[in-house]
């Protein structure tokens, strides 16, 4: 059996509510947008890594590179130089929505509702059902969770649409070799994006098979296919053979600390050996952000999702011939879920790829259960089912509609415009970084503000600017818990400066605190 539909079946999906599956689409389309734009300026807080991207994009556009420090290869470019491409259409570019973050965020907007779009498509074609779709489009834009980590300007969002670009070639291609070819292009993007795409290849690899077993062109569409994702994720070891910093200089070093040149496979090393503890072990990573981030913001589709993988993998192995969509959906969670849980280093936002696989089970399988009640109430139950999902959901989600958690952040930003001189010595988080650093007739620019990061691991930046000696820092900007990846990460260079200085700036809301300090000299 194959996984796409042509026309006469896609048809005949739409007749399961009565319900045209177009209109299903555009409302699916339009929750996607609303829920994800409104607010999406005041919440969540700005993150570190966001900032990350969006200077790295800055640097793009302003200086010709991949970013505006040493780039090490700590992950491959293809998704800050899309946000590159979007902010230059913008008319006042990074500047045009205020604090220069919320350009990315705009963009996170419009990718996920370009990703609901792929996903009711793949939905249809695995599932038969265009109320399946609408059920997991549903769950996708209102979970909690994601509506945390899909409003932020992060490559894994990137990375999602286009793996689902990818599968979507697979599950709607009508036979045809080209759209495969396409996928396979669709796949090496998500992988010069994030990396840890990697980790879905089997299972599209098992949707080709799965589309072309049996036919002449089974040959020409897997060499294809590989050849396709291969040809665009070869470009980045490429660029770094050309730079000559594919290789180490001297031995392997684990350490991910700058050596005579920077390495891709020295850096791919590190990676690997980055642990963060095995998920038997109560104190790792995973359980850290499972109990302390996930389970708290989304409890309804982290257990629901579990519930819902095991009953799509028992409907997919039970019904092989006629429900191959099944396990799919199934096999799509479980490959990601095997990611998070190997034990190596987290991130609390490594879960966002695992999200609409989630919601692909808990949709599908909620919408097979309503399909086994009579025909004269499925339309009761749809409803029903629609209306609990999104009041639930709705009133988990409160805080994301309501709060304006970054105003202390852009006060923050202000501060530092009106107080501090703009020669000076500044460590901050890299929320800031391109306000700090974009030129424009309003405000000053700081361009000895210096991400932690660097001003910790980079020896152009301690060494030759700050001459090795923490001293030389005037001011330390606070984000929000800054201090605890101070201590997690062992920085002690900036410690030393931290410990050494006086909050002369404080603004707080509920649990959230950002600070300017002055070192002492």
């Amino acid at each position: 059996m194959q996984l796409m539909n042509d026309g006469r079946q896609a048809r005949n999906c739409e007749s399961n509510l009565r319900i045209p599956g177009g209109y299903l689409a555009a409302v699916a389309l339009l929750i996607g947008f609303i829920s994800h734009a409104y607010n999406v300026f005041q919440y969540p807080l700005y993150l570190g890594d966001e900032g990350i991207y969006t200077e790295q994009a800055w640097s793009v556009i302003r200086e010709g590179r991949l970013s505006p420090y040493t780039y090490f290869y700590d992950h491959a470019p293809a998704g800050w130089i899309l946000q590159a491409a979007w902010t230059m259409l913008l008319p006042k570019q990074f500047l045009t929505w205020g604090v220069a973050i919320n350009s990315g965020r705009v963009l996170m907007v419009f990718i996920h509702v370009l990703s609901v779009y792929l996903l009711f498509k793949v939905v249809v074609a695995l599932s038969r059902s265009t109320s399946a779709a609408f059920l997991v489009c549903l769950v996708f834009s209102l979970s909690p969770l994601g509506l945390y980590y899909q409003r932020m300007v992060l490559l894994d969002n990137i990375m999602v649409l286009w793996l689902l670009l990818a599968i979507h070639l697979l599950t709607n291609n009508r036979g045809r070799l080209l759209p495969m070819l396409i996928s396979g292009l669709a796949f090496g993007l998500a992988l010069v994006t994030k990396e840890n795409a990697l980790f879905f290849a089997p299972v599209i690899g098992y949707m080709l098979y799965l589309q072309v077993k049996g036919t002449y062109r089974a040959r020409f569409a897997f060499a294809g296919w590989m050849f396709a994702w291969g040809a665009v994720a070869s470009v980045y070891p490429l660029y770094a053979v050309l730079k000559g910093e594919l290789l180490p200089a001297g031995a392997l070093d684990f350490t991910g600390r700058p050596q005579e040149h920077v390495s891709l496979i020295e850096t791919i090393a590190w990676q690997l050996g980055r642990s963060g503890g095995s998920v038997f072990d109560p104190g790792s990573r995973f359980w850290y952000f499972w109990n302390g981030f996930w389970w708290p913001k989304d409890s309804l589709i982290l257990a629901g999702g579990a519930v819902a993988v095991l009953g799509c993998l028992g409907v997919g192995l039970a019904e092989h011939r006629r429900e191959k969509g099944y396990l799919v959906a199934a096999l799509l969670s479980l490959s990601f879920a095997f990611y998070l849980t190997r034990g190596s280093e987290m991130l609390a936002f490594y879960i966002v790829p695992l999200l609409p696989f989630l919601a692909m089970s808990i949709g599908m399988l909620v919408d097979k259960l309503i399909r086994v009640t009579p025909r004269r109430m499925r339309s009761a139950a749809f409803v029903l089912v629609v209306l609990s999902f999104t009041g639930l959901y709705l009133s988990l989600s409160r805080d994301h509609y309501t709060l304006n958690l970054t105003q202390e952040q852009n006060q923050q930003l202000q501060f530092i415009r009106d107080n501090i001189p703009p020669d000076a010595n500044i460590v901050i988080d890299d929320d800031l970084w391109v306000d700090l650093h974009e030129r424009n007739d309003q405000w000053p620019v700081f361009p000895k503000a210096h991400s932690h990061w660097k001003v910790e691991d980079d020896p152009e930046i301690q060494v030759g600017v700050l001459g090795g000696d923490w001293r030389n820092i005037d001011y330390i900007v606070m984000s929000d818990d800054l201090i605890d990846t101070f201590n997690y990460n062992k920085e002690q260079f900036v410690l030393a400066a931290y410990q050494n200085s006086r909050v002369i700036a404080q603004f707080e809301k509920g649990d959230v605190m950002v600070q300017v300090r002055q070192v002492n000299k």
